[in-house]
């Protein structure tokens, strides 16, 4: 259903008379607060600006109370963001939203990194900020990492019995920047890095560790934010690693070095190589000729299911960044799709496109074991005249995304059926 536009009723145009008579007012106006010359000059200072503002909009009492104040409000340049006479704008603004702050503010230090804040990406400054005035730094309606949980929900990020310093005192921007950064998560810089500070003072941890932690991932180990564990562990942490049993993983005089290829990890886990070994197998090769598991997986500790790195779909996304384009390109698209295991075989699988259970992946699971009725035959007996293939859901549907409703490639009327039912 298509929603109605809604539009003000635009207001006739003044008749000259009437424009006469609102000139004449804005004349004595500017000559009461400017003085006759400077009026009759048509002079108008930025000091006077506001003069004139507060002719009607009495606020100065209010503005002055707040002891952190916008540049233009502290000078009196209303101006600079307002139109005194019309703009298609609310509250007169000369401008939209973020566009206008970025006219002053988008070349200072901190919003030029490749990764952008979401709130900053959309122009949406005033979800953090005041406009004018403020009680807090930086013109922040919430001080300090407050401000964080209007979005961020506070009670899972310090849900753990131990929880990180910083986080406990709501300081989020000791490690992150609010609009951008060239790191991922918004780090003020790379993970190691950002530890370091506190962590490591003359060139070793201010803590003493029993392992070797040289050009290690702090927080392959470490929860930043929270955790049940004491110093903070990770949730779920590898067997031989809560064991300190590194020599089952590590090999040298330190410990410090990887024991090469996948060997190491089949000696507990011999089963994955069952699905590595099926037609399509999901056996990658690791940067540096490292541990393919360590792709996904990592070796340590983390906090999600099966140690993996990362959410589901940004593991996947980072190698099939093709799917992520055509799922974000997409109208419609299936649900769930952050969870790419409900339908792929995470290691391998006999059947295409690593799907989990063949045809059967849609309906033997429990999403749409009892969804709707179908009345076009499916199964190994009928056949895709294109493909020569046995037809099933994916025949008709894109499971990914597509601009058709209920996710079919191509439009229902027609276009879908003439792919093979020639007329």
């Amino acid at each position: 259903m298509v929603k109605r536009m809604v539009y003000a009723k635009r207001r006739r145009r003044p008749a000259a008379g009437a424009l006469t008579a609102l000139a004449g007012a804005a004349a004595l106006l500017a000559a009461s607060v400017l003085g006759p010359a400077a009026a009759e000059a048509g002079e108008v200072s930025h000091r006077v600006t506001k003069q004139l503002c507060a002719e009607c909009h009495d606020t100065s009492r209010a503005l002055a109370a707040k002891p952190y104040q916008h540049r233009p409000v502290e000078l009196g340049k209303c101006t600079a963001c307002h139109n005194p006479h019309a703009s298609r704008h609310a509250g007169l603004l000369s401008e939209e939203g973020g566009r206008l702050c970025f006219n002053c503010h988008e070349q200072d230090e901190g919003f030029k990194g490749a990764v952008l804040h979401a709130p900053y990406a959309s122009g949406r400054c005033l979800e953090c900020h005041e406009a004018h005035v403020s009680d807090n730094a930086g013109l922040l309606k919430v001080a300090g990492g407050k401000g964080c949980y209007l979005c961020h929900k506070r009670d899972e990020i310090v849900a753990g019995a131990n929880v990180h310093p910083e986080v406990k005192k709501d300081h989020c921007t000791a490690c992150h920047n609010p609009h951008s950064s060239d790191n991922v998560g918004l780090l003020t810089a790379d993970r190691n890095s950002v530890c370091a500070r506190c962590h490591y003072k003359d060139g070793a941890p201010v803590i003493p560790c029993p392992y070797e932690v040289a050009g290690t991932d702090c927080l392959g180990c470490h929860s930043p934010h929270s955790s049940d564990r004491r110093a903070i562990l990770r949730a779920s942490l590898h067997d031989p690693f809560e064991k300190k049993d590194c020599a089952a993983c590590h090999s040298g005089a330190d410990g410090g070095e990887v024991r090469p290829g996948i060997a190491v990890c089949l000696k507990c886990h011999e089963k994955v190589m069952e699905g590595f070994n099926k037609l399509a197998s999901h056996l990658m090769p690791a940067p540096g000729g490292g541990n393919a598991c360590s792709n996904c997986h990592n070796p340590h500790g983390s906090d999600r299911m099966a140690l993996l790195r990362d959410k589901e779909s940004r593991i996947c996304y980072r190698c099939h960044s093709d799917a992520r384009q055509f799922v974000a390109d997409s109208l419609y698209v299936h649900p769930d799709l952050e969870k790419c295991t409900e339908c792929h075989a995470s290691h391998g699988s006999n059947e295409p496109f690593l799907m989990a259970r063949g045809a059967e992946t849609c309906s033997s699971s429990r999403c749409h074991a009892t969804q709707g009725t179908f009345t076009h035959p499916i199964g190994e007996d009928v056949i895709d005249p294109r493909s020569g293939g046995a037809m099933d859901c994916n025949t008709c549907h894109n499971p990914m995304g597509s601009p058709e409703e209920t996710i079919l490639r191509d439009e229902k009327d027609r276009g879908l059926c003439i792919q093979c039912h020639q007329v």
